[in-house]
């Protein structure tokens, strides 16, 4: 069975992988529910169920009314932080704290085509805040990506995002309230990422920020959180053409490539190429460990997960080299892997709300 799913992936770049024993395992709200899947891009990872059917009766003018419980369904609150623009500590404690109020308010002016979405969105209060540029970010700090500097790099820069979003969070529940499922949390026991917060605060001395996670932690005990999910590494296709950013976390694709789309061929370069040329090492190029091992020390400060792409050249990546990737994968602790995206894959379908 496994040799026929990773035949599928060579020809068709799916089907998307969900380490869902992970998933449920670092769930900071298990204490009331259980994830059973992901999103098309496979980067949000919250509590899921079912409607529940309570009663059905029948008027004497033939009205049937229909009563059901609303199960939990899930809605993407996301941003992005441009990490072409921010990403030094200072900038992040700034900026954190914005974005996390904002999509904060986007819960409370959203319109809501169904309930059960508006039950479960006001209930977890779950955002996702994501990053792109991240690749030029490493071109531009001098940073190669097949290197342990990447690795030290990677997770530090997500430790900043995750204390400044926490930490925000928590300030914002001291203002506006706790999220209703709180109590009875991982974030309620002062367990953030299936860490004590002592683990935490060992983790950022070795990496040098030096935050206070033990201090962060009863902080959130004593006034709560605000959003039940905070961190969720969205794909950021469409923006990031926008603003000329590289996607996501991804490598780039090529030092040139032409975009198509309703409004015509749009050629596409990576940021500051002129200046970077020989920096920039396209995916394809890259041994995909590396790729795996930077996502996994990202992952160390996600509490959902990363829209993770891989990139393969049939004649250079075998079988077993493929199924080794994904094992890799799963023993790092990753809780999903996306598209693995072959030079012989072009049409690539993806959400529209994730790419934004």
């Amino acid at each position: 069975l496994w040799k026929r799913l990773l035949t599928v992936v060579f020809e068709t770049g799916e089907p998307y992988i969900f380490f869902r024993d992970t998933a449920n395992r670092l769930n900071p709200n298990k204490h009331c529910g259980m994830v059973y899947s992901s999103n098309l891009c496979h980067e949000i990872v919250q509590n899921q169920s079912v409607s529940a059917h309570i009663s059905e009766t029948l008027s004497e003018d033939g009205t049937i009314t229909h009563v059901k419980k609303s199960g939990d369904v899930v809605v993407c609150n996301l941003g992005s932080i441009n990490l072409g623009k921010v990403w030094k500590k200072e900038d992040l404690e700034r900026v954190v704290p914005i974005l996390v109020r904002m999509l904060d308010n986007v819960i409370e002016m959203n319109f809501y085509a169904i309930k059960e979405a508006e039950y479960t969105n006001k209930r977890y209060r779950a955002i996702g805040i994501g990053v792109s540029n991240y690749h030029y970010c490493l071109v531009k700090n001098g940073i190669p990506w097949e290197s342990d500097q990447h690795l030290r790099f990677a997770n530090s820069l997500f430790e900043r995002i995750a204390y400044y979003a926490i930490k925000g969070s928590m300030e914002l529940a001291k203002e506006r309230g706790k999220y209703p499922l709180f109590d009875g949390s991982e974030w309620s026991k002062g367990i953030f990422f299936g860490r004590t917060p002592e683990e935490n605060q060992r983790l950022s001395q070795e990496n040098g920020n030096n935050f206070d996670w033990i201090g962060l932690a009863e902080d959130v005990k004593r006034n709560g959180m605000r959003n039940a999910y905070l961190l969720a590494v969205m794909p950021t296709g469409s923006t990031s053409l926008i603003v000329s950013a590289t996607p996501s976390t991804d490598p780039i694709f090529a030092k040139f490539y032409k975009e198509e789309n309703m409004s015509g061929i749009l050629p596409q370069v990576p940021p500051e190429v002129d200046k970077y040329y020989w920096h920039y090492k396209s995916a394809y190029n890259i041994d995909q460990e590396w790729i795996i091992r930077a996502a996994a020390e990202r992952q160390k400060w996600i509490d959902q997960a990363q829209s993770l792409n891989l990139f393969i050249d049939p004649e250079r990546i075998d079988g077993p080299t493929l199924s080794r990737l994904y094992t890799l994968a799963w023993e790092l602790g990753l809780k999903t892997v996306y598209y693995c995206r072959s030079k012989s894959i072009t049409d690539i379908e993806e959400c529209e709300s994730c790419m934004a």
